[in-house]
């Protein structure tokens, strides 16, 4: 290390989250004989739990209904009757959930029996959840469709930036990739003080200012990574991104 310069690498393949030990829709083909690929698909539910929450109180869910549609939504798709049936279809895997959860929501309101939180084992994280209960969750002037999507997008931008604080949290220096990281993300649109933190932190301004070129680097090689593993072919990749920028972009 060099003049105080923090080496991170955004150009090596991003490691495997643990989220997604392959693609979704090749997990799913697994998970109907495999039980580590379906523990994969529990570890799915904790992690996108929120966009279909999001969705549910769009259409004007309160916040139990809300929970306790998602968490029955996940115990029906982790099923052996319900894997059995999936196929592969040239769809993304967030449209393709979604389908499925609002088929099973109008099949539960016609049978008038929903899974209650507390019946079973929960996979869902419902403390999480129920920190939900004062926040509206609903995103003004979108509809369900819409608000979802950006939920999804929210939640893959979220999980990105998670896995770049865990590498932070593994290298030298980590307080101060932390405190960068926090001000080249920062969401006021301020233009970060390089200076004062290269003075605090004993480094030049330029390699302040690089450090924080490479975290902008390494979070775009982690979300791509992310995209990847929900979408079939590598071709969609790019219209994913796009899209999920295009989303974020119009709530901000």
């Amino acid at each position: 290390m060099n003049d105080g310069t923090i080496a991170l690498s955004a150009s090596q393949p991003a490691a495997n989250s643990g989220l997604f030990p392959a693609t979704m829709w090749s997990m799913i083909q697994a998970a109907k004989q495999d039980e580590e690929s379906l523990a994969g698909l529990e570890r799915l539910g904790r992690a996108y739990w929120r966009p279909l929450y999001v969705f549910a109180r769009q259409r004007g869910a309160a916040h139990d209904a809300a929970a306790d549609e998602v968490q029955g939504f996940f115990e029906h798709l982790l099923s052996r009757d319900m894997l059995k049936n999936v196929k592969r279809g040239e769809v993304r895997f967030r449209s393709f959930l979604l389908r499925c959860f609002t088929n099973w929501l109008l099949n539960e309101h016609h049978r008038n029996h929903a899974a209650k939180r507390g019946g079973g084992a929960a996979l869902l994280p419902m403390n999480e959840m129920d920190s939900k209960i004062d926040e509206p969750a609903l995103i003004e002037g979108k509809s369900p469709d819409k608000a979802y999507d950006h939920g999804w997008a929210r939640a893959l931008v979220d999980h990105a930036m998670k896995r770049l604080e865990g590498e932070i949290a593994q290298r030298e220096r980590s307080v101060f990739l932390m405190e960068l990281r926090e001000r080249t993300f920062a969401s006021s649109g301020a233009s970060p003080d390089w200076e004062e933190m290269a003075q605090r932190y004993g480094m030049s301004h330029g390699a302040v200012r690089k450090a924080a070129t490479d975290l902008r680097r390494r979070f775009g090689v982690l979300l791509r990574t992310e995209v990847r593993n929900i979408v079939s072919k590598d071709e969609e990749v790019d219209d994913e991104l796009r899209y999920l920028v295009s989303l974020l972009s119009m709530a901000a």
